[in-house]
Parts: C-alpha cells; structure tokens; sequence
C-alpha cells in the first residue's frame, strides 16, 4: 500500500508539505502542488481517512529522554534540530515533542528525566539510551501502552518498536581499516572507551579491537576514560595514558569528546594520529586544522528526524515502519567536512 511518506520521498517535498496538497491547507506554490498530484495520481494513493480524522482531532505528545544540549560537545543539540524538523512538518497533524533533559553523567538524573516523562502522560517515547543501567531499569517501568524509539545507541533483550543508529560494530571496524591506512605495518594504538558505559560504545570497541587480532606488530591498548571530567583533570589522564603506552603513535575516541583529546595532545611536537566520531563544531575545526586525521558520522540530525517520524508513523498514521535504520557510516575528513557542519 502507498503511503504518504512514500508520496514525500517521491515528491522529495517533507510530509507535512504532501498533507497541505492532500487537504488543501496552507501555502504550498503551484509548482509543488501540481508534483505532488501528478505522483498522487500515478501511485494511485488513497487519503487514509482514519489517519487524517485522527491528525485534525488529536493532540498528539512524544516524550524525548536525551542529555542535556551542551554535552558531548554539542552533540545532543545536532539531534533536536532533526527533531525540531520533524515536529515542523508534522505540525498538521498536532505532533508535539517535549524534551526531558538529564546530565549523561548521573544515573538519578536520567531516572528523574524518565519519570517526569511518564508524569506528564507521553503518547510516545523518544530516548537516547546512553545511561545502560538506569535505561534498562527506566524501560521496565513504561507501562505496555506507550512506544518508545531508541536513537543514537541500543539495549539488548528491550522492546523499542524501533531502533535508530549505526551498526557500531561494523563502524568500530571501519575505524580499525582507517587507522591501519594510518600506520606503517606496526605500532601502538590508543583506544579511550568514553565512560559512561554505553552499549554502542563497547561495541565500537569490540569491532575496533577484532581487525587487529591477526597484527601481532600492531598492538591495541584499551583504556577507560571519564568524559565527565573537567578539563584540567582530562588532559591530565589523556597525557598519563599517553606516557603509558610508548611510543604512542595513534588514538582511537569512542564519542564525540575527540576534540577534547586532539587539544590534550597538542603539547606535543610529534603529533598523534587520531580518528574519532561525530560532526560537533570543534571537532570539524580541529578536523580542517589537521590535528583530527578522521571523523566517523553517524549523522545524529537525522537520527532525530526519523525518531520522530517513526513515532508518527506508528501512532497517527498507523503504518509499518522499519523495525532497525541503519544510519550510513560516513567517513570525513578535511576536504569534505564543510559538507557536514
């Protein structure tokens, strides 16, 4: 059956856009409009008009569980553009997101966050899982009625009815073939596993760590390190590690803080090749600057996007949706980040 997504993606116009042609409501130009009804007519859609009684009469209200905007470098306000987007065009249909903020660093935070949350009577749920134990705990005590879409990371043995990210193994890998492209057939890696414990992040490892079981003149040395941090006490640990392990030639950053270790390391005269992930301002400046030699997307803007649409999709238009989107892994680097910021 067609649907009015696939009527969007067709048209290339946003869902909101098709709903006003579909309805006659609001501006859209004669040139959009006459697009959107010549692929309506060749698709042979169907107005759903369960779907559309259901967008004109009901308020509907997602819950979205994330951290707060600044952490990771920004990292989470990348992801409530895409979701501000999506409430943009979904506005036809009274689709309303409400953001509940914890500190990614305290358990009690993202428990208190979950909490208002279900307070407040959410219809859907958008979370960023990053928190494995209070998440797993948190997910018990959704009541059976309300959906809830991962984004960004994942936990084993729930029942999202969507999950929206990488394949962090695969991306860990990726990141191992980037680094190999790096060295010259031997020396000592880095890897700093971003505390605080995340799924995504132990898998990123475990991909990372499997491409080079079979180097015995490359050797992988696995470190914990505490994002929390004030940065007078990261450097610190950063260069601790770094006199650990000699010679240290290469760093391998599970998250979006690679910027932070890239200006750790900066003291030093022989510079460190690094590669790390997420498109956040400093990271890209630090990128073009040439301190950062890769940056692994996972494009968290659109990861909000869809997190909300798959939430609309489910509860007002009634349609399937894919149970587990893959989000591309994009490799930057300095000649392509303008693309990206």
């Amino acid at each position: 059956m067609v649907t009015i997504k696939d009527i969007a993606e067709k048209a290339g116009f946003s869902i909101g856009t098709v709903d006003r042609v579909l309805n006659g409501r609001g501006r859209v130009s004669k040139k959009t409009e006459e697009k959107i009804k010549a692929i309506i007519r060749k698709t042979g859609y169907r107005t759903n008009i369960h779907a559309r009684n259901l967008s004109m009469s009901s308020i509907h209200n997602f819950g979205v569980i994330i951290p707060q905007l600044y952490q990771d470098g920004g990292y989470w306000d990348i992801l409530c553009k895409g979701i501000d987007q999506a409430e943009q065009d979904l506005s036809t249909f009274n689709i309303h997101r409400h953001y509940f903020f914890f500190d990614k660093y305290s358990e009690e935070s993202f428990i208190q966050a979950g909490e208002k949350a279900l307070k407040q009577d959410m219809d859907g749920l958008l979370i960023a899982p990053v928190l494995f134990d209070a998440c797993s705990a948190f997910i018990k005590s959704i009541p059976a009625g309300i959906p809830y879409v991962f984004v960004d990371s994942t936990i084993p043995d729930t029942a999202p009815i969507a999950t929206i990210g990488q394949d962090s193994y695969q991306s860990g890998v990726c990141g191992a073939k980037l680094m190999k492209m790096l060295l010259n057939g031997k020396g000592n890696i880095v890897v700093l596993r971003m505390l605080p414990n995340d799924f995504h992040i132990n898998e990123r490892v475990r991909g990372f760590s499997s491409a080079f079981e079979s180097e015995s003149s490359i050797k992988v040395h696995l470190f914990d390190l505490d994002g929390g941090l004030e940065d007078k006490a990261f450097v610190a640990c950063v260069r601790a590690i770094e006199e650990k392990v000699y010679p240290c030639d290469c760093f391998f950053v599970t998250n979006a803080e690679t910027h932070r270790v890239a200006k750790a390391l900066g003291h030093n005269s022989h510079r460190r090749h690094i590669i790390g992930y997420d498109c956040v301002e400093e990271n890209l400046r630090l990128l073009n600057e040439g301190a950062i030699d890769f940056i692994i997307s996972q494009n968290i803007r659109e990861q909000g996007y869809t997190g909300i649409n798959t939430l609309f999709r489910h509860l007002v238009l009634k349609e399937s949706y894919a149970l587990k989107v893959k989000i591309p892994i994009d490799i930057v680097i300095a000649e392509n980040c303008s693309y990206y910021q």
